[in-house]
């Protein structure tokens, strides 16, 4: 190669080197404009009181620990029972789908109160569905995450299951 052909490529090079390095350097000022901003929302969120709920999204029943008779059970209680086929729930940010069986449900209305438990226990999350007959009144079932968010433990009136969370 001759020395002006050397010196081209070396120029070459480093301008593509360059670009390189600005583009990364961009990329840096990038990535920590989303951290500032998600870092900005979380306290936002914080400081109006909304709290992450790991329940929602979609759940499969994996395990029943109890299943009871009582007088009265609420939907999402009365849903889930083994005889109904539904092995699916599906939490969103106001209903509860049931699915999974020849008779799926859906109720609406639903509010949750989340709670962190203390040291790596997980995160409660109370669900609130309206009754029917009064619906200032509430039943309230009990959800306990797992920590990783993978599975959950379902207390109502009159089941007890565990749940794996479906990716």
């Amino acid at each position: 190669m001759r020395p002006e052909e050397e010196d081209g490529l070396a120029k070459g090079t480093d301008i593509g080197c360059g670009r390189i390095a600005n583009a990364a350097t961009r990329n840096r000022r990038t990535a920590g404009g989303l951290i500032a901003a998600a870092c900005a929302a979380a306290l936002l969120m914080g400081l109006s009181g909304c709290t992450y709920n790991p329940l929602l999204g979609k759940w499969r029943i994996d395990q029943r620990t109890k299943e009871t008779y009582v007088s009265y059970v609420d939907p999402l209680s009365s849903h889930i029972r083994k005889q109904t086929g539904n092995d699916t729930i599906q939490f969103d940010k106001n209903s509860i789908t049931i699915s999974g069986g020849a008779n799926p449900f859906t109720e609406d209305g639903i509010h949750y109160q989340v709670t962190e438990l203390p040291g790596a226990e997980g995160t409660e999350v109370k669900i609130y569905q309206p009754r029917k007959d009064d619906p200032n009144n509430y039943d309230i079932d009990t959800s306990r995450v797992a920590p990783d968010g993978k599975s959950a433990h379902l207390e109502t009136p009159s089941e007890v299951v565990e749940l794996k969370r479906i990716e």
